[in-house]
């Protein structure tokens, strides 16, 4: 075994060496794995090279923009045709309970450059990632009413919610070790700038007999970070700094990567994306909700039947409810820094050059977010259509129950490149009904170096 192999199977160890230590929680799926002919697509393995073969300088805020949602409900099974709320059928399709994880990236800055076996790149994006699940029959509290809980002692649900925005600067290196094996690594230095996570909390029906009322509590411990101050109620208290880099809420991350093109018309490629982790310092709050929700006899409603009595919109029921959250909440300044893990992904494809121009080939990417666990297993088409355009074509399983049809572009013309991707193009033509919708996009200066 040649000593350059044995350093190509060490790489690879090492990739699997982070998957195996590290907690896997997942990141959401892009499409731009799918177009590696981007610059950008190296933001999904660091090993991808600069294929342009000129200096890529994102046009500012348009460099790379997207947005992903895996879901088990859509947006219409909240709302109706005339988008009012519509609890009814969100309970009824729900099954066991509601799971959606959403993330989002902005670029503000992307330049990358290849010099002889090299690539280098810089980023600086606005990233927002959020998850949430929650029981059924927490929904049914909402589309009921509280007249059928009354005379019960017991939990309905158990639910959280996690949502983080913060800032990533990276720096990525690519090298070409030998023919056709590239390496690549970019280490990242985050910034915290909101961070919102309720841990699992448990809601309970509790009934006082003796004092004829209806208790309803969530039992949990919240915690929050962000530009904001409390003395009573939550006002925004922004700094300079919460515009920038916040260094109380600093982090790290890494994403390594490799391709190897096994054969002359073969390749396989993988990577870790956002190992890492940061930890919040600035304007932290602990919260506890100790304190219930009461309602006489009297003031029992239901919601399901209009022409009853005791009737309450469901909508009007929410207002209340979000409206008393504030004075059932115990707020405290907290002191101690909370560490939260960034959710880190798993890529993987394998590609077949039919012609410099034409590949077919299969790729993975591995998602979890706590209660929803999303695998996505893609058959993958590219074909290069003269010399600046390419298309690329995905057929998507997600669990093994959904399948999505995608379509990627990147144009590139003398100064200029244009992309677009999405694993799901229907769910952009149709938004309000998909579960899983993704979406890629930008636009780059393509500036000549000779």
């Amino acid at each position: 075994m040649s000593v350059l192999y044995q350093k190509k199977v060490v790489f690879i160890l090492f990739l699997l060496s982070i998957a195996s230590l590290l907690k896997i929680n997942g990141q959401e799926s892009s499409a731009l794995y799918f177009l590696n002919g981007v610059p950008q697509a190296s933001l999904e393995n660091p090993a991808f090279q600069n294929k342009t073969g000129k200096l890529v300088i994102g046009i500012p805020a348009l460099s790379g923009i997207n947005i992903n949602v895996n879901s088990n409900m859509a947006i219409d099974y909240l709302f109706s045709d005339e988008f009012e709320y519509w609890f009814e059928k969100l309970h009824e399709y729900l099954g066991e309970g509601g799971k959606m994880h959403a993330g989002a990236r902005a670029a503000i800055f992307f330049a990358s450059l290849k010099h002889n076996d090299y690539t280098f790149s810089l980023s600086v994006s606005e990233r927002m990632i959020s998850n949430t699940f929650f029981d059924q029959d927490i929904i049914r509290l909402l589309n009921d009413g509280i007249n059928d809980f009354y005379g019960l002692n017991q939990s309905i649900g158990t639910a959280f919610f996690q949502f983080r925005h913060f800032k990533e600067l990276g720096i990525g290196l690519s090298r070409e070790i030998s023919e056709g094996f590239d390496v690549g690594i970019r280490p990242k230095l985050l910034y915290g700038k909101y961070l919102l996570d309720t841990q699992k909390f448990e809601v309970f029906i509790e009934t006082d007999s003796q004092n004829q009322e209806l208790m309803i509590y969530p039992q949990g411990t919240y915690f929050m970070s962000g530009p904001l101050s409390y003395n009573g109620s939550f006002r925004s208290n922004i700094l300079p700094g919460d515009y920038f880099f916040q260094p109380k809420n600093l982090g790290f991350a890494i994403d390594a990567g490799f391709s190897w093109k096994t054969g002359k018309a073969t390749e396989l490629s993988a990577s870790i994306i956002d190992a890492g982790a940061i930890g919040f310092r600035h304007n932290i709050f602990d919260m506890k909700m100790n304190r219930a929700w009461r309602y006489t006899s009297n003031e029992l409603y239901q919601s399901n039947e209009p022409e009853s009595e005791n009737y309450r919109d469901p909508r009007e029921a929410l207002v209340q409810f979000a409206d008393s959250i504030s004075y059932l909440l115990e707020i405290e300044e907290g002191y101690k820094r909370k560490i939260s893990l960034l959710p880190m992904k798993i890529n993987a494809a394998a590609y077949y050059h039919l012609s410099q121009k034409t590949s077919v080939g299969v790729a993975n990417q591995f998602s979890w977010y706590r209660h929803n666990p999303v695998n996505m297993f893609s058959f993958i088409a590219n074909k290069g259509i003269g010399n600046r355009l390419e298309i690329a074509g995905n057929f998507s399983v997600y669990n093994l129950s959904y399948f999505t049809t995608g379509f990627g572009a990147v144009y590139s013309a003398r100064w200029m490149q244009v992309y677009f991707a999405s694993n799901n193009i229907l769910g952009i033509i149709h938004p309000s009904s998909t579960k899983h919708l993704n979406l890629s996009l930008g636009m780059n200066f393509l500036i000549d170096t000779q």
